[in-house]
């Protein structure tokens, strides 16, 4: 008999009721972990319903224990359901979530997947697995915001691998109906779109499909840990619950990894405030281990160059290891390729697998930032020295403005990295993975007062 691997079931979502409010798009707002004061404000005044309100609430002067920014988003929430503009679902569905979006040099794409109601696992069980840390401060802020709610108001992005298609040709049929959410995000150019399977039949086959199914978490680390503490703390109050109490229960985006529209986007690295007196030195230590191409430019080719330059980064062969880099006061840019691997890890005897020590990003921290650039782990901790964008653009042109020394460009981690070192439980080094486009918040919502019936 083959284990059951994870439980994922139709839920009675809670959601933005399009009877009472015509245009739910203007409602919703990237997860609030990537918004910035002004972004906040531009969703206050955007819709007087928006998500931000629960998922973001702003901080007031005169903040106390009983009137404060969760008090505020679970007084908004009960005020929005009994006017109906929040209401729960009649049935147990999956919805059916779709972003196309654009990728420089590439085109339009699209990545589709589906927001269920998944059974938390601890990650010793092995079947739902992290790549990244998570951090005490934010998840303490998700679990304050979930116990004064008792809602989870943002899906967090899982992934798995069904190379048979199985769910993915149920998705792909809800197309032929009209979306109950069309919206295009127009600042990033994003188009969301939302369907919901209420077929039980359909349903019945997504759920036993994910029964066999590892789920990696993509994007949502400190939402999916806020939710395994509030999950032990409800055991310990309600020992008698069961286990199919509603805390049991996350809330996910599911992405087929085999869609081709999954992307990763790499986070490229600013440089500032070093003390490099001899140029001439650093080169000769980056070309002992790089091999190092120079693309000079005058103001008249550069952008032919530049894309040349990048063309060049992104043509980097499997088991090859590329890195761009832009330094200031130079009308140049460098392309440095790895060596060789293997010396690389005889260098660094750190317990870690190969396959985490030969990340590009760990030979950026270790070899090339650590060891011959000279900053420290915990300088990288604290950015004391760096900054990180994920706009090639931004990068060169704050170098250009003489804001940084050095722009160090980047490939894309590879998916099949991230799952490889998920499985062997190790963490991806910060900033190494940029799932894109978020999933915008405000679709649907998971109520720990109803839980998945």
């Amino acid at each position: 008999m083959t284990e059951l691997i994870n439980d994922v079931q139709p839920f009675k979502a809670m959601h933005y009721n399009p009877h009472k409010i015509k245009e739910v798009g203007l409602c919703l707002s990237q997860p609030y972990d990537v918004i910035s004061a002004e972004q906040q404000d531009e969703y206050y005044k955007q819709h007087e319903y928006n998500v931000i309100r629960l998922i973001l609430n702003k901080i007031e002067p005169g903040d106390t224990e009983t009137n404060n920014r969760y008090t505020r988003a679970r007084d908004l929430l009960n005020e929005w359901k009994q006017a109906d503009l929040v209401h729960a679902a009649d049935r147990p569905s999956f919805w059916i979530y779709e972003q196309a979006f654009d990728i420089p040099e590439i085109g339009r794409k699209k990545v589709k997947g589906f927001i269920g109601a998944v059974r938390l696992q601890d990650y010793e069980n092995k079947r739902i697995l992290p790549h990244e840390k998570v951090m005490k401060k934010p998840v303490e802020d998700r679990i304050k915001l979930t116990q004064v709610t008792n809602t989870q108001f943002e899906y967090i992005w899982g992934i798995y691998r069904d190379k048979a298609y199985i769910i993915d040709n149920i998705l792909d049929k809800c197309e032929e109906d009209s979306p109950i959410v069309d919206y295009l995000e127009k600042k990033i150019n994003v188009r969301h779109r939302l369907w919901r399977l209420v077929d039980p039949e359909k349903c019945e086959i997504i759920s036993r499909t994910m029964q066999r199914l590892k789920i990696y978490i993509a994007d949502g680390h400190h939402r999916y840990q806020t939710m395994l503490n509030i999950r032990d703390m409800m055991r310990k109050k309600y020992p008698d619950a069961g286990p199919n109490a509603p805390w049991e229960f996350i809330m996910m985006f599911l992405v087929n990894t085999e869609h081709e529209g999954l992307t990763i986007l790499p986070t490229h690295r600013m440089l500032h405030s070093l003390n490099i007196s001899n140029l001439a030195e650093l080169n000769n230590k980056i070309q002992e281990h790089f091999h190092v191409k120079s693309y000079p430019f005058t103001h008249e080719d550069e952008a032919e160059v530049r894309r040349r330059w990048l063309r060049d980064l992104n043509a980097a062969e499997n088991g090859e290891h590329k890195f761009g880099a832009y330094i200031m006061s130079m009308n140049r840019y460098y392309l440095a390729t790895l060596k060789d691997a293997e010396a690389y890890e005889e260098m660094f005897q750190i317990d870690s697998s190969s396959e985490w020590k030969r990340l590009d990003v760990n030979i950026l921290n270790t070899l090339l930032l650590n060891k011959i650039v000279g900053i420290t782990e915990e300088q990288l901790s604290l950015q004391t020295n760096i900054e990180y964008t994920k706009d090639v653009g931004e990068a060169i042109e704050s170098v250009r403005s003489g804001r940084m020394q050095v722009a160090l460009v980047l490939n894309s981690t590879r998916l099949e990295d991230v799952i490889i070192i998920a499985d062997n439980n190790e963490k991806m080094p910060r900033k190494s993975t940029h799932f894109y486009p978020k999933p915008i918040s405000g679709l649907v919502f998971y109520s720990l007062d109803n839980g998945v019936s």
